[in-house]
């Protein structure tokens, strides 16, 4: 966090000049100026540039602001004496405008002497680019991410922001800021228990990873004893009661420099900050006993109100100073294993108890069944790995939305002679642990590139990818770049049809030297795919940091994003996360067609998983599927609304209960409701609808903004008064009772549109009745004579009724002896030799006798300027 706000400082901090013009280091002062320019510049009051703000203000640098009538001249002085200087905001009757040095660099670059000088006596108004973004400062940082990512264009793309506070200061922030805040607040997240805002298991491997080895201290390990019964008879409510409580007291027990942990269920830990003797431990043990002997208060089942319940905890401690260079370093949880073996004594010996750990608990864990039955294992790997035991499945991905097959996922599997089928996720992590996954990831990579060398090319011409998982062990090896090319050289495989899947773990454990080799194998024109993102802490950071092709987003969060709003907005932002740094996306562990159709409005790439294929071995048939590159199934995202409608960057996106009030709302509500999504929380949607509406809602109305699935177009009223006009598409979820749990909503704003269609209408309308009402006779006809309208006086004038003119044309009612002549005037007109014309004739009447006329006709052209119809005006003679 100390590095954000370290490159905010770098990165937005000005120069002021004193009296003579030299500059010194600091934000400009009340009432400075410019250097030489006269331009006047103005601070925050108060601000400062904390890294660990939550809010946009906490990043924003004060801004210089100039009036937009100022020379560019005067920003060029200031720019040229004050190399710090990056960015200056321009005021003038509209929004503020950020003018940046590369902006202005950039405009003056390559100019003549001549034209140079022309252009510094220019105004700043006259050639500031358009207003971008001005953002509240006290936008969630996050919230300030998703306005400015991704940008619409690479035009678009800002290096800062303007943030504005209600006082009407002006501020700057770096946008690399508020995504590494970001980053690092996702970071954050990863490394904290969820219930109780303990550090996590993760947090403490990773401290344990820092001491050295002069570094002394005491890990107690933890476990409430027979927690479970707690759970299972008066619900897991009660269970986070109990452990949200122990986590404060064993916070109360702790010192200031000692680390509380949850390393899981119902199992923390606690690392002290200094070494503490035996019957120092031992005491600091048994206050830990202690206070979780002492009763707790939690929520009974049901309407049953609080219940007491009472139990102990377990301690095992192990120190530091006994663990010996080799523990340090031969694994980052070797410590943890100690104390864990002591809490496991604890326990054996009566619960509620304290043991320490000795070398003798070692040699008790080495002769232990699971110990054993490990030990076996790794020699059946062994021997499965020399002696071609293991074998290769392949599963198929597709693109989306078409569903058709562009490549496979190999998978290892192992079928043992004694032990059965060993999942992966049982043998794998034996292999990373002995060491055993250097030689199986090398037989795995050979042998998919030699298999997928002998897939036929497709009639597209395009021949299916292979992708091979890669252990972080593997990567780290210096032999295994010459491994990957030995593969592709034995197989003849050509290296864009094969994919290197690492897991974030890989990656994170030294991101420079993970980034460099991934380098070094792109360049050998592999593909490189970063796994199960979002399993782990996975951040902007990495995904920027990691020159990889492709992120696969993990199964847990596909699983929940047809009926989990939060996981669908995240899935959705990864996507586009990843789609603006130029990587593509794939799915794991698609389903059902509803997860799919989801991604696929999400604009999401590619996928895999049960829907379109399960892992299978190589054959004749997988081939040719693979060649005729197959469609597993169509997913359209046309095929009627996504099961959960996130909606677009420029929509806004509601969740409520089933009563309506808001439980969710996307960042672009400011923009469109005027209020940001953390303020619509808790309020229901009837309170932000016209007043109209709400008073027919309070009548019993059923309004479909409110009651009723589909599209609706609705009034709402915006923050400062206005009425804006959406057009709402809304979706009610369901439990598997029926009951609706949970209502979505995704509007757009519409208001323009609305507008204008009753502007048209109102113009119609007043033409009809200028029309219609008109005191002189008017009739509109095609070239050929038929009436297509006319108004009252004109059938008032002709004896006839409008109804008995429909369907009539001119010559039905002319006098014979000048239809001759309105032929001819037809014909001009037909031509494009007479626009306008003033004849004289007679009209007959129903009745027999004739009235003469004076007619105005004039042309009308159609769409494409040829005469398409006459409108005239009829006169009596």
């Amino acid at each position: 966090m100390a590095r954000t706000a370290e490159a905010v400082r770098q990165v937005g901090r000005t120069r002021t000049a004193d009296a003579d013009g030299r500059s010194g280091d600091g934000g400009p002062q009340p009432g400075s100026t410019l250097p030489g320019s006269g331009l006047p510049g103005t601070t925050l009051p108060g601000s400062t540039l904390p890294g660990t703000g939550a809010c946009l203000g906490d990043l924003a640098a004060p801004a210089v602001r100039v009036p937009a009538t100022s020379r560019v001249a005067a920003l060029d002085v200031a720019f040229r004496r004050d190399p710090a200087l990056l960015w200056v905001v321009t005021e003038g009757s509209g929004p503020p405008v950020l003018l940046s040095r590369s902006w202005y660099a950039s405009l003056t670059a390559g100019r003549s002497g001549l034209r140079r000088r022309r252009l510094r006596r220019r105004r700043l108004a006259d050639l500031a680019p358009a207003a971008g973004s001005v953002l509240a400062a006290d936008l969630p940082v996050a919230v300030a991410a998703a306005e400015l990512l991704p940008p619409r264009s690479a035009a678009q793309a800002a290096e800062a922001v303007v943030v504005s506070w209600p006082d009407g200061a002006l501020g700057v922030a770096p946008v690399p800021a508020v995504f590494e805040q970001v980053a690092q607040q996702y970071a954050q997240q990863a490394l904290h228990d969820p219930l109780t805002g303990l550090p996590n298991r993760l947090f403490l491997l990773q401290r344990l990873a820092r001491l050295g080895e002069g570094d002394t201290g005491v890990l107690c390990s933890i476990g409430l004893d027979r927690f479970k019964d707690i759970n299972d008879d008066l619900g897991h409510s009660a269970g986070d009661d109990v452990l949200v409580e122990f986590a404060q007291r064993l916070r109360s027990v702790a010192r200031a420099d000692d680390l509380v942990v949850r390393l899981g269920g119902d199992e923390f830990a606690v690392l002290t900050g200094s070494a503490l003797s035996s019957a120092q431990s031992t005491a600091f043990a048994e206050r830990i006993v202690r206070v979780a002997g002492t009763p707790f208060a939690v929520r009974g089942p049901g309407a049953g109100g609080e219940q007491v319940v009472t139990l102990s905890a377990s301690v095992g401690v192990a120190g530091l100073a006994g663990a010996t260079p080799e523990v340090r370093r031969s694994s980052l949880d070797a410590l943890l294993r100690r104390a864990e073996l002591a809490l496991s004594r604890a326990k054996s010996l009566g619960r509620g108890r304290v043991a320490h750990f000795d070398d003798d608990l070692l040699a008790d864990a080495a002769t232990t069944d699971a110990a054993r039955a490990r030990h076996h294992m790794e020699r059946r790997l062994r021997s499965a790995i020399e002696h071609g035991g293991l074998s290769l499945h392949h599963q198929p991905v597709v693109a989306l939305p078409s569903g058709q097959v562009t490549g496979v996922e190999t998978l290892a599997r192992w079928n043992d002679p004694e032990l059965g089928c060993v999942p992966p996720d049982v043998f794998i992590p034996v292999a990373e642990q002995t060491g055993l996954i250097v030689d199986l990831g090398r037989w795995v990579l050979q042998t998919a590139c030699r298999e997928a060398a002998g897939w036929p090319t497709g009639p597209s011409g395009l021949a299916p990818t292979v992708a091979v998982n890669v252990s972080p062990v593997q990567l780290a090896q210096r032999g295994f770049l010459g491994d990957v090319t030995g593969a592709l050289g034995a197989s003849g495989l050509s290296p864009e049809r094969l994919c290197l899947e690492i897991t974030e773990t890989a990656a994170i454990t030294d991101l420079v030297t993970t980034a460099a080799r991934l380098g070094e194998l792109r360049e050998l024109g592999v593909r490189l795919a970063l796994d199960d993102f979002g399993a782990g802490h996975s951040s902007l950071t990495l995904l920027r940091g990691l020159p990889v092709h492709l992120v696969k987003i993990d199964r847990s969060f596909i699983e929940r994003v047809t009926r989990d709003t939060a996981d669908a907005v995240l899935v959705r932002f990864v996507i586009e996360a990843a789609h603006s740094l130029g990587r593509r996306v794939c799915a794991e562990g698609v389903e059902s067609a509803d997860q799919a159709r989801q991604l696929v409005a999400m604009g999401c790439d590619a996928a895999q998983g049960w829907l379109f294929g399960r892992p299978e071995p190589a054959s004749a048939e997988l081939a040719r599927a693979l060649g005729e590159r197959s469609q597993s199934l169509a997913v359209a995202a046309g095929d009627g609304i996504p099961l959960l409608p996130v909606g677009g960057n420029d929509e806004l996106v509601l969740a409520t209960t089933p009563d309506r009030v808001i439980t969710y709302a996307s960042a672009s509500s400011g923009p469109m409701l005027g209020w940001l999504p953390h303020e619509l929380l808790g309020t229901s949607v009837q309170e932000h609808l016209h007043p109209e509406e709400q008073a027919r809602a309070a009548a019993g109305e059923q309004l479909a903004t409110l009651n009723d699935e589909g599209t609706t177009l609705h009034r709402v009223r915006h923050r400062s008064g206005a009425v804006r006009w959406l057009e709402s598409t809304t979706r009610r979820l369901t439990d598997e009772h029926g009951r609706v749990r949970e209502v979505l909503s995704v509007s757009r704003d519409v208001t323009s549109t609305v507008q204008a269609q009753r502007a048209l209408a109102d113009s119609e309308a007043m033409f009809r009745h200028a029309f219609d009402d008109a005191p002189i006779g008017m009739a509109l006809t095609t070239l050929d004579g038929a009436f297509l309208r006319v108004n009252k006086a004109f059938a008032a004038l002709v004896g006839w009724t409008t109804e008995q003119l429909d369907g009539l044309r001119v010559p039905d009612i002319t006098h014979p002896d000048d239809l001759a002549a309105d032929q001819a005037n037809v014909a001009e007109i037909a031509a494009g030799r007479a626009v306008v014309q003033e004849v004289a004739k007679r009209y007959r009447r129903p009745d027999g006798t004739d009235v003469p006329v004076v007619v105005h006709a004039t042309v009308v052209p159609g769409r494409r300027g040829q005469p398409a119809h006459v409108f005239a005006h009829i006169l009596p003679r």
